[in-house]
Formats: structure tokens, sequence, C-alpha cells
């Protein structure tokens, strides 16, 4: 069971959740739908203001990358990178900005992509 997640850790979720939504241009109904629900499973209750910090801290995909470097240590690392996934696969286009991304966090963290995959 993963533990409560820090707020840099919420933020990291957030982000990446966010820039896997917008990858595309589009955004479904669908991925509303999963975003919300992995909002209520990671525990994110105040998610107003958390959206707001993420959009002061986190402009750019470089912004984002040193937010995921921070976060090495991370008990939650595998569990932010599994709801980014669970995000991805809501529509039938997936990118490759998407998948950049994930691919980056899971190298950074040194997390094996293709397990967790798997559990989707």
């Amino acid at each position: 069971m993963p533990a409560t997640m820090t707020r840099d850790e919420q933020k990291v979720l957030l982000a990446m959740c966010r820039y896997v939504i917008n990858s595309d241009g589009i955004i479904t109904e669908d991925e509303i739908g999963k975003l919300h629900e992995i909002i209520s499973k990671a525990g994110l209750r105040d998610y107003d203001e958390l959206f707001n910090e993420v959009d002061g801290e986190i402009s750019s995909t470089d912004d984002l990358k040193i937010k995921i470097d921070s976060l090495k240590t991370s008990r939650n690392r595998k569990k932010i990178i599994q709801y980014c996934i669970q995000l991805s696969r809501m529509d039938s286009f997936i990118t490759y900005d998407e998948v950049d991304i994930i691919v980056y966090a899971a190298d950074a963290w040194d997390v094996n992509l293709k397990e967790l995959m798997n559990k989707g």
C-alpha cells in the first residue's frame, strides 16, 4: 500500500495527468472521469488550490522533468506512473508525448515500466 502522498508528489501526479490529458489536444469525457477517479483515489482533497500551485510552478515540460527528478526517493513513484498509464489508456490515441513523459519518469525513478504497464 502506497504511503500518503506528499505535496510534491501530488503536484507531480497532477502535472503528469494534465500533460497526458492535454498531449493530443482533445480532452474526452472518459479522461475527465478517470482524472476525477485518480484524484479521489490519490487523496487530493484541495484540488483547486493544488491545481493553482501546479499552474504557477510547472509551466513547461522542463519544469515537469525537474519536479519528476526531485522525487527519486518517493515511495509513491510507482503509483504515480500507474495512474498516468491508466489515464493514457482512456482514449484511443496515445501520443508520443504521453509515452515520453511516462518513460521519462520511469527512467528517472528506476521503475520497471513494462511491469507496471502489465498491471495498468
